[in-house]
């Protein structure tokens, strides 16, 4: 007879919301003035590479990259904190940047304080630690100088911390839960958009599902008047329920093919997916003589504590090209370039730049690589690429 197997005892991260540490404090410890005069880290490589140096200072009991997980307000929060000293009972967040950290806005600093408590609340917990020291370190790439700031915190206050902040995110993450499923049945059954399909359109929609629900590459090649643009829109939407996809980017190195794939889009007519247009912000800036703070652009004063109204009305519209991203933001008085860096996060597909993705520098390439995502690409006019 064939062995009774044991049912696997539910995991509680399955039905959860799931949230990053980064995106929780993003969205919930986020409050004041849009500051960029405390410059980061100028490439992804070179965070990385500032993190590697910072690290490697420490003692070999030191743990890199601590992988920690626990359920809080009915959310189930991840991350990797970025070191933990077990015998100093230290957790450190790094923060890479060029400059003088004496630099750092306040609210930004509350910002990286926040993500380094809910870390230090997320090692308590796997620990069983009382308190713990917690440590912010500004770590600059030029002069490799570090700048250590602790503070001591006992298990129960940081767990009153990281409970606020989750209480402020659990509506939006159960709301963003049912927009996913709502836009994976909908694909799913996602009829082509015309009544028949013109020669070789089909073949080249099946090509591009096949592609992308294996994760494999496909180079294509076809004639004009194909509807080269329906059909691979089509085949890269219907893959994304299969592949679990978080996010389709639509890229092409000029602005009219741009677009032509939200023209695509919007004939597809695929609700409640939600597209966005990424435009340069020399393009999209409303006061482009200047600078991106507070004290000098009224669009970037008080631009965080008027951006959770402008989020909903925008996830509340679903298709934001240029227009529709600007009339919100000028409602709310903030910026619109930085309300589409926002809603980068949000949206289902995103057609912009080639740039968004192949410069690591980018905000969609570090967005996917931070939060773990699966990303499907659609690259228009590949060959210059080169």
């Amino acid at each position: 007879m064939p062995r009774a197997v044991t049912p696997r005892p539910p995991d509680p991260a399955d039905e959860l919301p799931r949230v990053g540490v980064r995106s929780l404090c993003a969205f919930a410890a986020r409050v004041g003035d849009l500051d960029h005069r405390f410059t980061p880290a100028p490439s992804a490589l070179a965070g990385i590479e500032g993190h590697a140096t910072v690290t490697a200072r420490r003692p070999a009991h030191y743990q890199r990259e601590r992988t920690l997980a626990a359920a809080c307000a009915g959310l189930w929060l991840q991350g990797r904190a970025d070191g933990w000293d077990p015998l100093a009972q230290r957790i450190e967040e790094i923060k890479t940047h060029r400059g003088d950290p004496v630099l750092v806005a306040d609210n930004q600093r509350a910002l990286h304080w926040a993500q380094a408590m809910v870390y230090g609340w997320l090692l308590c917990e796997a620990e069983s630690l009382d308190t713990i020291e917690v440590a912010l370190v500004y770590f600059d790439v030029d002069s490799a100088r570090e700048t250590m700031l602790t503070q001591h915190c006992t298990r129960e206050a940081l767990a009153a911390h990281t409970q606020a902040l989750c209480e402020r995110y659990a509506q939006w993450a159960h709301q963003e839960q049912q927009h996913r499923r709502a836009r994976d049945a909908a694909l799913a059954r996602l009829p082509f958009p015309f009544d028949g399909y013109r020669a070789g359109q089909r073949e080249l929609t099946e090509a591009v599902f096949r592609a992308q629900r294996a994760g494999r590459h496909l180079l294509a090649q076809a004639p004009t008047g194909i509807g080269k643009t329906a059909a691979t829109l089509f085949g890269a939407l219907r893959a994304m329920p299969l592949n679990a996809s978080d996010q389709l980017l639509v890229l092409t190195p000029k602005g009219t093919t741009r677009t032509v794939s939200l023209d695509g889009l919007r004939a597809l007519g695929a609700q409640p997916l939600r597209v966005l247009e990424r435009m340069a912000r020399d393009k999209t800036c409303e006061h482009p003589d200047k600078a991106c703070h507070g004290e000098d652009c009224p669009l970037a004063r008080g631009f965080y504590d008027r951006l959770a109204a402008a989020r909903s009305a925008a996830v509340q519209r679903g298709f934001l090209g240029r227009e529709a991203l600007r009339e919100i933001a000028l409602a709310h008085g903030i910026c619109p370039y930085y309300l589409a860096q926002e809603m980068q996060r949000w949206a289902d597909v995103v057609v912009g730049d080639v740039n968004h993705w192949f410069d690591l520098n980018a905000q969609a390439w570090a967005m996917a690589q931070a939060e773990g995502w699966r990303v499907q690409l659609l690259i228009d006019e590949a060959h210059n690429l080169v």
